[in-house]
């Protein structure tokens, strides 16, 4: 389409390109009994040499839209990137929970076809 102003590669490098979020960061799990996903919200009380790290909030649910709002809503992600990873992990993880897969926060999920 000649309208068309611009054409973009989408790339992103995962070291370089990755910015921490000031407000905090997430532990997701999921917990395939009870059938949810666990997320931990933690802050850092202390930087440095020996940084200080403190959970303040567990958030669980049963899917990744419903949690990620919450995120959001709670003011835990101040970041349009952090929404983004946290949309992307959080699929992630319902995805094997729903399909009783093991999963493994910012690693590929494993999908066998058999």
């Amino acid at each position: 389409n000649k309208k068309i102003e611009k054409r973009i590669t989408a790339k992103y490098h995962k070291i370089k390109d990755w910015v921490m979020d000031p407000t905090g960061y997430f532990l997701i799990a999921i917990d395939k009994e009870n059938k949810l996903l666990r997320v931990g919200y933690c802050k850092f009380s202390k930087l440095g040499n020996n940084p200080k790290n403190d959970m303040v909030a567990e958030i669980v649910g049963t899917t990744a839209i419903e949690i990620v709002n919450t995120l959001i809503k709670e003011k835990y992600i101040s970041s349009l990137q952090h929404a983004a990873d946290m949309g992307i992990e959080l699929c992630k993880a319902e995805l094997a929970l729903k399909n009783n897969l093991n999963y493994v926060q910012d690693k590929d999920l494993n999908i066998f076809i058999k």
